[in-house]
């Protein structure tokens, strides 16, 4: 971590606050958290008071009635979308939620009635950057697999590292499934939908068994689409498979995009939004594809920025 400020390979911005200067440490973290979200500090303080007294803040690190440090102890808490740590030397660490959710992994609910063309625009960079190595699984629900072949080319995630697990209600589509040379692998499932819950699971363990363990945010998995499930199912049923796919997700510290391509406000995300650390929010805008954040856990959301 970079003591001006500045993010480490991690996304973590540090700053020292002098516990024996004139500056309050509530100030400090309020600096901080603008600075790094790029807004002005007077649209922090009243954040700040929802999550935290800033007087009890000041109180708890500042030195002992006889001027020695409190050097031990630290503080975590979350602000204007942001991880905020404060240890006993005074030390500030500021870590976007986003920045969070990319380093470690979790799950992502991509909403929005929009053309699959913006789909494919938000969920290629959610597959992972390239040139970096990435397992990538795709789970279709009644989507063709070019969906799936389309987005990791465009990911550069095609070949021995690439897999899909193909799941239709209705009859197949086999000129849609041909073979290509470099093809991901395509385990079809011809069961209930409880059957495709068990092999997105048994797939994921397997993948991970032969890695020796994920690296955090080396899987990426794309679910597409849950439209079929929320549709056709109750929410019971819902809670059970998404329990059980996001939670294995979590487990290895996977990546997962699960798509729905439905407005934010409809009653159908509203029953599974918890379900997820986070909703990407997407529209066609004027200027292009644009998406906004509803982050779970720090209850922020983004303004709408390109895609």
């Amino acid at each position: 971590m970079n003591e001006d400020g500045s993010p480490d390979e991690r996304g973590v911005h540090r700053v020292q606050h002098d516990l024996t200067g004139p500056q309050s440490l509530s100030t400090t973290v309020t600096v901080a958290v603008a600075d790094v979200a790029g807004v002005e500090p007077a649209d922090i303080p009243e954040q700040l008071y929802d999550v935290i007294d800033p007087g009890a803040l000041d109180k708890l690190f500042k030195p002992r009635d006889d001027g020695v440090a409190r050097r031990g102890g630290r503080l975590s808490f979350s602000l204007y979308g942001h991880h905020v740590t404060v240890r006993g030397d005074g030390t500030v660490t500021v870590q976007p939620e986003l920045a969070r959710l990319k380093q470690l992994g979790g799950n992502l609910l991509v909403v929005g009635a929009v053309p699959d063309s913006v789909i494919d625009t938000a969920s290629v960079p959610l597959l992972g950057e390239t040139g970096r190595e990435r397992t990538r699984l795709f789970a279709l629900h009644d989507r063709s697999i070019a969906t799936a072949r389309g987005r990791l080319t465009m990911a550069d995630g095609t070949g021995s590292d690439a897999h899909i697990v193909d799941y239709h209600t209705g009859a197949r589509s086999a000129a849609t499934e041909t073979p290509t040379s470099n093809a991901p692998t395509v385990k079809r499932v011809d069961g209930d939908v409880d059957d495709f819950r068990d092999t997105i699971v048994e797939t994921i363990d397997r993948l991970d068994e032969r890695r020796g363990g994920f690296a955090p945010a080396e899987l990426r998995f794309c679910f597409d689409s849950l439209r079929p499930l929320v549709e056709n199912h109750d929410d019971a049923e819902v809670e059970a498979f998404l329990g059980h796919v996001c939670g294995r997700i979590k487990d290895v510290s996977g990546m997962g995009h699960y798509v729905l391509p439905i407005e934010r406000d409809s009653a159908q995300v509203r029953s599974i939004e918890d379900a997820f650390d986070a909703i990407i929010e997407l529209r066609a805008g004027s200027r292009g594809p644009e998406q906004r954040w509803h982050l779970h856990e720090t209850h922020h959301t983004t303004e709408w920025f390109d895609i």
